[in-house]
C-alpha cells in the first residue's frame, strides 16, 4: 500500500478521514442547523467532511441564507452539495433524489475516497449501502427511528403493502450490513431483537440522542421588553415550539392547554412555530383556547433561547406506538437546557423515564381528560419547586450535551477508521 493512501485511510495516527454525510434533511431547515450543522461543526476539527442535504424549495428562494450557510460550512472547512427535495410524487420522487445523490456522490469521488459514508436516516442509506460495495467503505447507519413502522403508525402505508414491505426489507440489509449503527434512544436498542435481524458481531451500537448546544440554550433571565410586547408580562406562559402536526398529538395538547389556562391563574400560551398560524388559531379557538389568551410567533433558531426563557413550562404530547420507541424529541433537550420543565406524555423513547427519574417535569400516562385533569396538581408542585429549573440544566448536561454527542460521533469515526486501517495492513 503506497504512503499516500495509508495517509488517507489511518484515523487512528491522526491524520484526516474523509466522510460523506448524507442528510435527507436540509441543513437550511432549523432541525437540519441544530442537528446535523451543529454536529459537523464540532466533527470538522478531526475529518475532513463533505455533506449532501436535500433543500425545500422554500429555504432555496433564499439566497441570502444558502449563502450565509455556505460561508459558515466553509469557515469550518465543509464542503457542502444541496440538492433539491422533490416531494410529488410519492415514492418516485424519492427515487429521482436517491439517484441525483448517487450521481453527486460518484463525482466526489474523482476528488478521493470518502473512508466513512454517514447515513443520517434511511434514505441516505440506501446511498451509503451503494457507496459500501463500490468504495468499500465504512457505513454507519444513523437510523433516526423506525422509518418504516413510522409511516404504518401515521396511516401513510398500510403493514401489507409492497412498499412497507420493500422498505422492511431494505431495512434488514441496513442493519445486517452496518459497521455501527446509531439509535436516539435506549429504548429503540432495547427493540433491535424485535426485528429479527441479524446484526453482526463486530457492528458497533451507539445511543446518541438528539442534542443541544448549551452553550447556546443556557438558562437566564427574561427578556422582561421581549415580554411585554408579546403581553406576556405578569402572566404564567405555558409554552410550545417547534412543530405541533404530525407526529404531535395536535388536537390532545390544545385541549390540554385550554383546560390549564381555565385551572391555572394568569395563563398565556406562547407557540412559537412555522406552521400556519391562522389554522392553529382556529383549532386552538375550537378547542376552548380564545386569542387573549394564544401568542403565535414565528423567528429564527438563533432567536429561540430568548423565547424560551420566557417560558414557566413547555408542553408536547407524541403520538405513542412502536416506531416512535426510537424517537428523541429536540425540543425536549432545548427545554431543559434552558431551565426550563415540561408536560409530556409516556410511551416515546426514553423522554418519560428521563423526565421522572429526574424530576423535571410531569409524564401523563395517557392524554385524556381524567390524566389532563390529574396533571394540575402536579405541574402547580413543579413551579413552586425552587430547584427545579437547576435540574432541568443538569438533566440537559447529562443527557443531551451537544459537545458529548460529537464526542461519541467522534469515537466511531476513530474506531471505523482504525478498522480500516486493519484492513489495509
Amino acid at each position: 500500500m503506497h504512503a499516500q493512501e495509508m495517509q488517507n485511510v489511518i484515523f487512528a495516527k491522526n491524520s484526516v478521514i474523509r466522510i460523506l454525510y448524507v442528510s435527507y434533511d436540509g441543513l437550511l431547515e432549523p432541525l437540519g442547523e441544530s442537528q446535523v450543522v451543529a454536529y459537523m461543526e464540532g466533527l470538522a476539527e478531526r475529518t475532513r467532511m463533505t455533506v449532501i442535504s436535500f433543500e425545500k424549495d422554500r429555504d432555496c428562494c433564499d439566497p441570502a441564507r444558502k449563502e450565509a450557510m455556505r460561508s459558515r460550512l466553509e469557515h469550518k472547512g465543509i464542503e457542502w452539495i444541496p440538492l433539491r427535495y422533490h416531494k410529488q410524487p410519492p415514492i418516485i420522487s424519492t427515487a429521482f433524489d436517491v439517484c441525483c445523490a448517487m450521481i453527486a456522490g460518484m463525482l466526489l469521488v474523482r476528488s478521493g475516497r470518502f473512508q466513512i459514508v454517514h447515513a443520517r436516516g434511511y434514505v441516505p442509506a440506501l446511498l451509503a449501502l451503494a457507496f459500501k460495495h463500490l468504495w468499500g467503505a465504512k457505513f454507519l447507519f444513523d437510523m433516526r427511528g423506525f422509518w418504516a413502522d413510522e409511516k404504518v403508525d401515521a396511516g401513510h402505508w398500510r403493514k401489507d403493502s409492497m412498499i412497507y414491505r420493500i422498505t422492511k426489507g431494505w431495512e434488514r440489509r441496513f442493519f445486517e450490513s452496518a459497521d455501527a449503527i446509531v439509535s436516539l434512544t435506549q429504548a429503540g436498542v432495547a427493540a433491535f431483537p424485535s426485528l429479527g435481524y441479524r446484526l453482526r458481531s463486530q457492528t458497533s451500537i451507539a445511543v446518541i440522542p438528539t442534542c443541544t448546544d448549551l452553550r447556546r440554550f443556557t438558562p437566564g433571565t427574561r427578556d422582561e421588553a421581549l415580554a411585554a410586547r408579546l403581553g406576556l408580562d405578569g402572566h404564567l406562559v405555558i409554552g410550545c415550539t417547534g412543530t405541533i402536526s404530525n407526529w404531535y398529538l395536535r388536537q390532545p395538547m390544545l385541549e390540554c392547554l385550554a383546560y390549564l389556562a381555565q385551572h391555572l391563574d394568569r395563563v398565556k400560551i406562547l407557540m412559537v412555530t412555522h406552521e400556519d398560524h391562522r389554522k392553529l388559531t382556529l383549532d386552538a379557538n375550537r378547542a376552548g383556547i380564545p386569542d387573549e389568551q394564544l401568542v403565535l410567533v414565528k423567528v429564527q433558531f438563533s432567536a429561540m433561547p430568548a423565547y424560551l426563557r420566557l417560558m414557566d413550562f413547555g408542553l408536547f404530547f407524541i403520538k405513542p406506538c412502536f416506531s416512535k420507541k426510537g424517537s428523541s424529541a429536540t425540543k425536549l433537550g432545548e427545554f431543559l437546557a434552558t431551565g426550563i420543565p415540561v408536560v409530556i406524555n409516556n410511551g416515546v423513547g426514553d423522554s418519560g423515564r428521563i423526565v421522572q427519574e429526574h424530576g423535571v417535569g410531569v409524564v401523563l400516562p395517557e392524554t385524556g381528560a381524567r390524566d389532563i385533569a390529574a396533571s394540575v396538581v402536579k405541574i402547580k408542585e413543579l413551579l413552586s419547586d425552587p430547584l427545579v429549573r437547576i435540574r432541568c440544566r443538569e438533566t440537559a448536561e447529562q443527557y443531551f450535551d451537544l459537545q458529548r454527542g460529537v464526542e461519541m460521533y467522534g469515537a466511531l469515526y476513530a474506531q471505523l477508521g482504525g478498522a480500516l486501517a486493519s484492513n489495509h495492513t
